[in-house]
């Protein structure tokens, strides 16, 4: 599983993406953008690598994760681009969040999100623990 410093190391390394809100900013070289957890890293950089091949700008507006899935939200790209960013969003639904091994959709926990086994017994142990407290 990649890390953030792994992840930002990555984003420096191809020159940061460029900000499409704000165009007048430097480029996006820390992972803190990619408001996601490190288990999507892997499924965020051959994403990335893979649209940079298709011609696409860098210009990225959010990523983010919403009702457990990943979003990678860009200004414009190509059908095929669009394609991809698609494919990688579908992949997330499959990959825990947390810890990027195969995972799916959990909707119990009080918010939707893509974890593994362990990670999701670990979440489910730790509400039923603040259930208890109360």
């Amino acid at each position: 599983m990649m890390t953030d410093q792994a992840m930002t190391e990555f984003l420096q390394s191809i020159g940061g993406l460029k900000n499409g809100y704000y165009s007048d900013r430097e480029p996006i070289t820390d992972a803190g953008f990619l408001c996601v957890g490190p288990g999507w890293y892997q499924l965020i950089k051959d994403l990335i690598e893979d649209l940079v091949e298709l011609g696409w700008d860098r210009e990225v507006c959010q990523v983010k994760e919403k009702f457990g899935g990943l979003r990678f939200y860009v200004n414009a790209a190509s059908d095929e681009m669009y394609d991809r960013i698609s494919q990688a969003e579908k992949e997330s639904y499959e990959t825990c969040e947390d810890t990027g091994q195969p995972g799916k959709l959990r909707t119990d926990l009080g918010w939707w999100v893509t974890l593994c086994d362990a990670e999701y017994e670990k979440r489910l142990a730790e509400k039923i623990r603040k259930r208890i407290e109360q």
